[in-house]
C-alpha cells in the first residue's frame, strides 16, 4: 500500500522536494503551503495529491483540524508527516526584540507542534507513522540565538517526543540538514537587520556576508538528494532518530559530541561527588 504524506511548506525548497519524489515513488501528498494555490501539481499525478493552505503561524487550532480532516476525507489515513514550514533570522540576541523571537518561535517550534498536535491521534489511531521534524544542523550548534535556539527546540521536542510516541509503533526522526542550495537563505527571507541595534556588535557583524554568499545558489547541498534520503529512511525498519544531511551536517553533531565529551570528562569526577556521602 503507498502512504499518504502529510508535508507542510511544499511551495517551495526542501518540502517541495519531498512532495515530488514522493509522487514519483507512487505515493499520495497532501501539500500545505502558506498561500493558496502555492504547490504546483503535476499532471500526470493530480489525482495523489490535496493542496491546502495552513499557515503554521496562525495559533488558531481549528485551521490545523479542517487541514487533517480534508486530508481524511480524501485519503483515509496519514502514514508520514513532514513537518517543514520555517523560516531563518541571523539577529544576535541582544539586538532581537522578544516580538521578534516570539514571531520565529511561532513557526517554527509551536506551528510544529500544532501540526504534530492534531495529526498524532490519526496515527495513534492506526498504530503506525513515522513524524519526520526538519530542524537544521542550527540545532546541535552555537550560532545566532534567536534561530539556532529555535531549532535546538525543534531537536529537543523530537527526542522526547520520540519517547513518548513509540509506544504506538509511531517513529521520530529530526533531520538536520547543513546547507542545502535553495532559495530558503535569500536576502529578504531572512532576518538581518537588528531591531535594536547596538554598536559595539559593528565588529562583528558577519551576516551581511553569509546572505550575500547564500544568495549565490553554491550551497552543496541537493534537496532532491535529501528527499530521496527521506523516502528511503521512512521504509528502513531502524529509522535514525538524529539524521544529519548533507556533507557538511555529520561534523557539525560530531563536534557537538565531542565537546559534551570533553566538558564531562572534565568534570566527571568532581560532578559524581556532589552526591550524598554514604
Amino acid at each position: 500500500m503507498q502512504k499518504v504524506w502529510f508535508i507542510t511548506g511544499a511551495a517551495k525548497g526542501i518540502g517541495n522536494a519531498v512532495a515530488n519524489e514522493v509522487l514519483k515513488a507512487g505515493g499520495y501528498v497532501v501539500a500545505t503551503t502558506r498561500k493558496e494555490n502555492d504547490f504546483v501539481i503535476p499532471q500526470k499525478y493530480s489525482e495523489n495529491v490535496l493542496a491546502l493552505k495552513l499557515d503554521v503561524s496562525n495559533p488558531n487550532e481549528e485551521f490545523y483540524n479542517v487541514a487533517v480532516n480534508s486530508a481524511i476525507k480524501k485519503f483515509g489515513r496519514i502514514d508520514v508527516l513532514v513537518n517543514n514550514a520555517g523560516f531563518g533570522a541571523v539577529t544576535n540576541f541582544e539586538e532581537t526584540s522578544e516580538e521578534s523571537i516570539r514571531r520565529l518561535f511561532e513557526v517554527n517550534v509551536f506551528g510544529l507542534m500544532r501540526v504534530t498536535r492534531v495529526v498524532l491521534p490519526i496515527m495513534r489511531k492506526q498504530h503506525s507513522g513515522h513524524i519526520f521534524n526538519i530542524a537544521s544542523g542550527a540545532g546541535y550548534c552555537a550560532g545566532p540565538v534567536p534561530y539556532h535556539t529555535s531549532k535546538f527546540a525543534v531537536t529537543g521536542f523530537s527526542t522526547s517526543l520520540a519517547f513518548e510516541v513509540a509506544p504506538f509503533d509511531i517513529r521520530v526522526t529530526n533531520v538536520a540538514p547543513g546547507l542545502f542550495r535553495t532559495n530558503f537563505y535569500d536576502k529578504g527571507k531572512w532576518g538581518t537587520v537588528p531591531d535594536i541595534h547596538i554598536a559595539d556588535y559593528d565588529t562583528c557583524r558577519w551576516q551581511t556576508d553569509f546572505i550575500k554568499n547564500a544568495e549565490r545558489h553554491e550551497q552543496a547541498g541537493n534537496p532532491v538528494k535529501l528527499a530521496e534520503l527521506l523516502l528511503e529512511a521512512e521504509a528502513s525498519q531502524n529509522p535514525p532518530l538524529h539524521l544529519a544531511v548533507g556533507a557538511d551536517a555529520p561534523e557539525v553533531i560530531d563536534n557537538l559530541c565531542t565537546k559534551l565529551k570533553a566538558d564531562t570528562d572534565t568534570w566527571r569526577e568532581k560532578a559524581v561527588n556532589t552526591s550524598f556521602d554514604e
